[in-house]
């Protein structure tokens, strides 16, 4: 059994409040989501995920034309039989879905986009074993049109350096869906600046061949990725969706449209939410305001967001396009098209989850804190549209650790914990703990003596005058200043003739808090991939819990 530690996101830097209470305060957010308020974890249990597939299963779903789609995108993506099994299981009058999502990063991206998918395939092994016929999905969110996001990604090198490489062949996407961009002869010099940061090992040359199959110049980057995913994941039958596909958006027009149709309502919700969640001293992921339309119109390949613009006077209603000069699009001719021919429209973030739910049997969406904030402010859309929402829960959030870095956090007694203190003062407790602690008392020692002393004269000087007692809390800060440069020249310069301890808190550091941020948003699976082969996919199905709450240390 692969060992394990959890540490809870209050402890982890940048949690949002929202994140926190979500996660271990539920009844704080209760209002905001789904499920039972009542419950610690609003319910987000096998039992609530049950009662929820009842709810789901009582809507209308368009499952054989939805299913035919996918089957034809998984197929063109190299899906096994797992795979294709799952789509049967989709096409069913029963089925439910575990959903997940991201954007098709390079190589896939960072690490969270493997562990996405691993816990919708966990939780939906769990709910067939409760008899219920449960598929995880992951949505290629391929309609984004931010490819700085996504054209990159990060290894550490040979020499334990963090490096980033970036795919320059388009550099900035145009202002298309990140989906749609077709990969250039650029992908080559990429993937040799891969292989050259990989370590030497058994297993890069197969890691290599999936690579250059998957990302081979003519593909577009949701192919490429939907390829990689499924040749890492497709063994645990996870089934992929392309929203970019024009049959998905025919599907979808209906909610396009009654998105529309209700427009004065599902901003009025989306602004009420917001305010709500702002009064409870959250932060709004989404902004919002009366002018907002949930979809963008899509021209010549690119994505262009509208604003509503209300009847007054003798003037119609009508929408205008930003960064299109003075072009306005009047209202009821933006309903008919919306009716005629959806494909020219695309869902944004208030209204992509919405779709999603209604192409899919959605009984649980699995997010990371972002997703779990911007849901917060969708609830009540759900119902106008007139759809069941799922339950929302998080996504496992796991740092994998090697033995070579466990054994150097054991040699110098650091937790990981001590590592979002940043290099200075992880080098200062290594110094201190383990290589020069007489030194290090000594500095302790002082510094009680000296508060101690100047402690005693402040209160002499208070009895005689008040005023020599206030100059010298100035005083004080100065000496304290003082001893306190001392000291760290002291670390830097025991450090500094410790060139080996030096270059391993370094590396400790680039590996498991890279940019002093979680390791799974920094670096790409092609990095463990290339040290532990294909295994490790297994392992981790293996290893998580999708119940986890906290953030899990692997020890591999």
């Amino acid at each position: 059994m692969t060992e394990t530690t959890q540490i809870p996101f209050t402890q982890i830097p940048r949690s949002s409040r929202l994140y926190q209470d979500f996660l271990y305060h539920f009844d704080r957010v209760a209002s905001f989501y789904p499920g039972d308020p009542a419950h610690p974890s609003g319910g987000r249990t096998l039992a609530g995920l049950v009662e929820r597939a009842s709810k789901i299963l009582e809507q209308p779903f368009r499952r054989a034309e939805v299913a035919a789609v996918l089957r034809e995108q998984n197929l063109a993506a190299g899906a096994g039989e797992a795979t294709l099994s799952n789509l049967d299981r989709l096409s069913a009058p029963d089925s439910i879905a575990i959903v997940t999502g991201q954007q098709a990063g390079l190589f896939t991206g960072p690490l969270y986009t493997i562990f996405k998918a691993l816990t919708a395939i966990k939780l939906a092994g769990q709910l067939r074993a409760e008899g219920l016929n449960a598929v995880p999905v992951f949505w290629i969110a391929s309609e984004d049109h931010d490819f700085a996001e996504i054209n990159h990604a990060q290894v550490i090198d040979r020499e334990g350096r963090l490096q980033k490489i970036i795919y320059t062949g388009c550099p900035t996407g145009e202002g298309r869906p990140v989906g749609s961009i077709r990969i250039g002869p650029e992908i080559t010099a990429n993937l040799e600046q891969l292989v050259a940061a990989l370590p030497e090992s058994e297993f890069v040359p197969g890691l290599l061949e999936d690579l250059r199959e998957a990302y081979a110049p003519g593909r577009t980057f949701a192919e490429a990725f939907g390829r990689m995913m499924l040749r890492l994941l497709g063994s645990h039958g996870l089934v992929l969706i392309d929203p970019l596909d024009e049959r998905l958006k025919r599907i979808a027009g209906e909610i396009y449209l009654a998105s529309l149709e209700r427009l004065p309502d599902f901003v009025h919700h989306l602004t009420h939410q917001s305010q709500a969640l702002e009064l409870a001293g959250y932060h709004a992921q989404v902004h919002t305001g009366p002018e907002t339309v949930p979809l963008f119109l899509m021209q010549e390949g690119r994505r262009t967001a509208m604003s509503f613009h209300p009847a007054t006077g003798d003037s119609p209603a009508y929408l205008s396009l930003k960064g299109a000069g003075e072009k306005t699009l009047p209202w009821e001719e933006a309903l008919t098209r919306v009716r005629t021919d959806p494909t020219q429209f695309s869902p944004n973030v208030t209204l992509r989850p919405i779709v999603q739910d209604f192409l899919l049997p959605t009984v649980a969406l699995i997010g990371g804190a972002a997703e779990i904030a911007y849901f917060a402010q969708l609830v009540p859309n759900y119902a106008l549209l007139g759809r069941v929402a799922p339950l929302i829960m998080p996504r496992v959030s796991l740092t994998l650790v090697e033995k070579r870095h466990a054994k150097t956090l054991r040699k110098f007694s650091l937790t990981f914990a001590d590592l979002f203190e940043g290099n200075e003062a992880v080098q200062r407790k290594v110094v201190e703990r383990s290589l020069d602690q007489t030194t290090a008392i000594v500095f302790d020692e002082t510094e009680t003596a000296i508060e101690a002393q100047l402690e005693r004269l402040r209160q002499s000087l208070q009895a005689v005058d008040p005023t020599l007692s206030d100059a010298l809390r100035g005083g004080k800060e100065k000496i304290l200043y003082q001893l306190h440069n001392l000291r760290t020249r002291f670390i830097h310069n025991r450090t500094g003739r410790d060139e080996v301890t030096q270059h391993q808190i370094e590396r400790l550091l680039t590996v498991l808090f890279p940019h002093r941020n979680l390791q799974e948003r920094e670096l790409t699976i092609s990095f463990f991939l290339a040290r532990y082969g294909g295994g490790l996919i297994d392992q981790l199905h293996a290893t998580i819990d999708p119940w986890e709450a906290d953030h899990t240390l692997v020890y591999l």
